[in-house]
């Protein structure tokens, strides 16, 4: 039993994003262009530091890293740290924090200091934004704020689809969780009327600031992981 299968398509629109109405036809997984060429514009090219790369092989003044998928060759001073990093060392990479393609159907945007810490458990937040205030969002994530936390923002790449209660999903690990609470505080208090009440998503619980919250574990809960899985997992206990 899949994401694809219909009784748990039904179970996840109606119980987990509480759709007040019919899912809507979304065709293309990369979004609305124009409204992701927006949020893409809102991070004001804010880059960070992605932690999930090892040293290949390095030589003078370049080197070859990779993250077990692809490899790249970089060859710009202060492109990687640490700048003294040996065969095998874990890397990280200067990269934009906005990624448009990483999930189907969300636009992402990494911390200043990368994505979420899987570790041994994170939370996440399930914000029920509105397509207005999204631009906000992504704006306050891409700030100072931002550049000390490690975080997964992920938030729908078309505005007709911002009518369900996981809008915007925000993965974060222990560690960083005080410190963007704090920003998601900020922006809370300049989005007026940006968060709706939707009501509480199967598997959640109530959390700060008009917020839901819910505890994940691995790499598959990630972004809408999550949600697909209690829904099936429900669905198949009938």
């Amino acid at each position: 039993m899949t994401s694809a299968d219909p009784r748990v398509r039904f179970f996840h629109a109606r119980r987990f994003s509480l759709r007040q109405g019919e899912e809507p036809e979304l065709a293309r997984a990369s979004g609305d262009s124009g409204f992701v060429a927006h949020l893409a514009a809102c991070s004001a090219g804010a880059t960070g530091w992605d932690w999930s790369f090892r040293m290949v092989r390095v030589g003078n003044h370049w080197a070859f890293i990779s993250d077990g998928r692809v490899t790249l060759f970089v060859d710009e001073p202060g492109q990687y740290v640490p700048a003294d990093a040996k065969n095998g060392d874990a890397v990280a990479l200067r990269l934009p924090r906005a990624r448009e393609n990483l999930h189907p159907h969300r636009f992402s945007l990494f911390g200043g200091q990368g994505g979420c810490v899987v570790g041994s458990g994170y939370t996440k937040y399930f914000l029920p934004i509105t397509w207005e205030a999204a631009a906000g969002l992504v704006e306050a994530c891409s700030s100072k704020w931002a550049d000390q936390l490690r975080f997964s923002l992920h938030l729908a790449n078309a505005p007709r689809d911002y009518e369900r209660a996981d809008a915007a999903v925000l993965d974060v690990g222990p560690q960083d969780e005080a410190g963007v609470l704090k920003m998601l505080e900020v922006f809370a208090r300049t989005a007026r009327g940006g968060f709706v009440d939707r009501g509480i998503p199967f598997g959640a619980t109530e959390g700060p600031l008009g917020m839901t919250k819910a505890r994940a574990d691995g790499k598959a809960d990630l972004c809408d992981g999550y949600g697909w899985r209690v829904s099936t997992e429900a669905v198949l206990r009938g």
